[in-house]
């Protein structure tokens, strides 16, 4: 009986995981150490609003932003079912108050009041931000993408990690920020 019990429970995580990759185009995928780092570096010492984690996969991400900018609210947003409360059970495990998870499409969220964008997305989620944000980032706001460019839009900063992959690391800014 506890063998279909255990057999059960781990065909609805599989389950999950493929349902929530053909939701979302891809499977939740973490940043490297190394990326998140770059990442990280790519953003203002202080914060004074919103940071955003569009595709927020397993929170590792967000754990990091909430911990680095304990001023600013941070919201991570993830499709999948398994990876969203996997970060949720993080984030309550961790005790991070500026941080909340949100299982909803990033295309759904009001960007107005947000500072701080970040993203680990394939290029069709790259497309669909860039068709998001068609008239460009809002004033004062900074989008920060691991691997992928926003389609249309230029770069403020590109970084080129020391990784196998030469992986990059981008940095867009609105109107009217400090970098």
């Amino acid at each position: 009986m506890v063998e279909l019990l255990v057999l059960g429970l781990a065909l609805g995580v599989m389950l999950s995981v493929v349902w929530g990759t053909l939701r979302a185009g891809i499977s939740p995928m973490p940043s490297s150490d190394k990326a998140r780092k770059a990442m990280l570096s790519l953003l203002p010492a202080s914060v004074d609003g919103p940071i955003l984690e569009l595709g927020s996969g397993w929170g590792g991400l967000a754990c990091c932003l909430a911990e680095r900018h304990p001023q600013a609210p941070v919201q991570g947003y993830e499709v999948s079912v398994l990876p969203w409360l996997f970060s949720v059970l993080r984030q309550r495990a961790l005790g991070l108050g500026n941080l909340s998870f949100h299982r909803a499409d990033f295309r759904g969220v009001d960007f107005s009041g947000a500072r701080v964008l970040v993203c680990y997305l394939h290029p069709e989620g790259m497309k669909k931000l860039g068709e998001a944000l068609e008239g460009g980032l809002p004033r004062g706001v900074m989008l920060v993408s691991n691997t992928f460019a926003l389609p249309g839009f230029e770069p403020h900063q590109v970084l080129v990690l020391d990784d196998l992959y030469s992986t990059r690391v981008y940095s867009y800014v609105g109107a009217g920020i400090e970098t």
